[in-house]
């Protein structure tokens, strides 16, 4: 199975890959096949003690304390980062759901990602399956994300917090911003999209706004408004590094 090499896991019962990338929609009309509910229950679990061993390591060197080494797991395995992974291996082309691909929401890829990480864990013997579910995270450089995070000292703070501490320090000013919503569907199934970002310029005269060109609608649709502005500070960061946090 190609899933399997992209991993870098031969799984010995093939039935806990395909469970781990089956959806509720999906195997609701599949009443053959079992969803990936279970496995990502057992996956969060297996990824949590991954993430806090690994920054019990770390935390002497990085003078790490129980707070920030609490905030700093929280932040590495919130749902837009571990959709993010799920992104990155292109987990997104083997989801089994009745949707398009392209309508899958990050959330799923999320759950998915995890329950990958509970079948790995499930599949292999006792004494080594801790290893080999970190054998997985380190194919695409995940763990490494951890050290990352520390030396540059950004992972403590999200990341709005993180460009509005930035944009004082550059500007002696506190930035404000307005995002326009696109939102799909009702209650508890509403989604939500960012169309377009704006800041004001601080130095018009008239309190101008004006648009972040470089925050693109990537097409992702969020569960929650919160989600969707969070990818959206990614982006915004990220652009007024490349600008010199120079308002254009």
């Amino acid at each position: 199975m190609e899933l399997e090499k992209l991993i870098g896991h031969k799984f010995k019962n093939i039935a806990l890959l395909e469970e781990a990338i089956t959806t509720g929609s999906y195997s609701n009309e599949h009443p053959d096949s079992s969803d990936y509910q279970r496995l990502e229950f057992l996956g969060d679990r297996v990824l949590s003690l991954i993430l806090a061993e690994e920054l019990f390591k770390l935390s002497k060197s990085a003078s790490l304390d129980e707070g920030k080494m609490t905030f700093l797991k929280a932040e590495l395995e919130n749902n837009l980062r571990l959709a993010e992974y799920g992104e990155n291996m292109g987990l997104r082309n083997y989801i089994r759901a009745n949707e398009k691909r392209e309508d899958i929401r990050p959330k799923v890829i999320a759950d998915v990602f995890e329950a990958i990480c509970g079948a790995v864990y499930q599949d292999t013997k006792e004494s080594s399956r801790i290893k080999e579910v970190k054998k997985f995270l380190l194919k695409f450089d995940i763990l490494e994300r951890i050290k990352d995070e520390m030396s540059s000292g950004r992972g403590f703070l999200p990341i709005r917090n993180q460009f509005e501490n930035k944009f004082r320090e550059i500007h002696r000013c506190n930035p404000e911003i307005n995002f326009v919503y696109t939102s799909s569907g009702e209650g508890h199934q509403t989604k939500w999209k960012i169309e377009k970002c704006s800041i004001k310029d601080i130095l018009s005269q008239t309190g101008e706004y004006v648009e972040l060109k470089g925050i693109k609608n990537s097409g992702k649709w969020f569960s929650s408004k919160k989600d969707a502005e969070t990818d959206a500070f990614e982006q915004a960061y990220k652009y007024m590094e490349q600008k010199g946090w120079v308002i254009p």
